[in-house]
């Protein structure tokens, strides 16, 4: 009899156990429940009081923590295509007021600029008072735009006295700027009788201009870096300074238009692809028997 008792009573501990173990599981899942709830709140929290970018964190975090609870997943994904959404409006009236601003700036420095035809060969662009067709028989620096709109800097040294530059500098007051070099190749850096030209990449040529255009009104001095150390050197007066912070600002104009019109336009596109998204997502609620237990 003794004997029959204990294994009742060994029979009642197990179901105990086992009862409370279910118990402690089931809580534990109610808990997390919970707490998923109150983390999709916080983005859906975010979003409504226009802070997409927060939502957006909040939602990564949420997946990461609670990718296996089905029900928060398929609302995370019902909530993630509205914040990016809003993202790409914000984004889509930056690009607008960018693409307005150059243009505005377009506007009113394309009359001040002359287009040169190179026969043979593509034009440029640079400031009307700029123009020189006698620019190789003195010394000197050109800027212009080229006809995709990139601004770019020729050097000239005449008479060159054998000095062979090959990269020119720009000083103004203690700062200064200067060009990519140029070794002697005949083509971008060529020499005739006591004359020397060369010119200059885009991305060789972007520092000084955007030195000189910083610092518009003060004076520059230019410097013909010469390949043995030896340098020549010129200041420039009001009109040549003015015509190289016309030049760079009207191809940066050009450019930050272009980048802002494309950018638009790949936004644009998102925001369809955005929009068929949200129109085809069926609305799912949180399973609120998880948490209400």
């Amino acid at each position: 009899m003794y004997n029959a008792y204990r294994h009742i009573a060994a029979a009642a501990c197990a179901v105990a156990i086992a009862s409370v173990a279910m118990t402690s599981c089931k809580g534990g899942a109610d808990n997390k429940g919970a707490e998923a709830k109150i983390a999709f709140d916080k983005a859906q929290n975010a979003l409504n009081n226009g802070n997409a970018r927060e939502c957006i964190s909040l939602l990564d975090s949420l997946d990461s923590r609670f990718a296996d609870d089905t029900d928060i997943m398929k609302q995370s994904m019902q909530l993630r295509p509205k914040a990016l959404m809003q993202i790409t409006v914000e984004d889509m009236a930056a690009a607008d007021s960018t693409v307005n601003t150059n243009k505005l700036m377009l506007d009113s420095l394309k009359p001040l600029m002359t287009h040169v035809n190179v026969p043979g060969t593509e034009g440029y662009m640079l400031k009307s008072s700029m123009v020189d067709p006698a620019f190789m028989n003195k010394t000197g620096l050109s800027p212009r735009v080229s006809e995709n709109g990139e601004f770019y800097l020729v050097s000239s040294v005449n008479p060159a006295g054998g000095l062979r530059h090959w990269s020119v500098s720009a000083v103004v007051g203690d700062m200064i700027a200067t060009t990519d070099t140029v070794p002697y190749d005949g083509t971008l850096n060529f020499r005739t009788n006591n004359s020397e030209v060369i010119t200059f990449t885009p991305a060789g040529s972007r520092g000084i201009g955007e030195l000189v255009a910083a610092h518009e009104g003060l004076p520059v001095k230019i410097l013909f870096n010469g390949q043995s150390g030896r340098t020549s050197s010129i200041s420039l007066n009001a009109a040549q300074v003015d015509g190289i912070a016309t030049a760079y600002r009207y191809a940066l104009a050009v450019n930050e238009m272009r980048d802002a019109t494309i950018n638009r336009d790949r936004l644009n596109a998102r925001a369809a692809k955005l929009r068929e998204q949200i129109d085809a997502t069926p609305v799912t609620k949180i399973d609120t028997e998880k948490t209400d237990n």
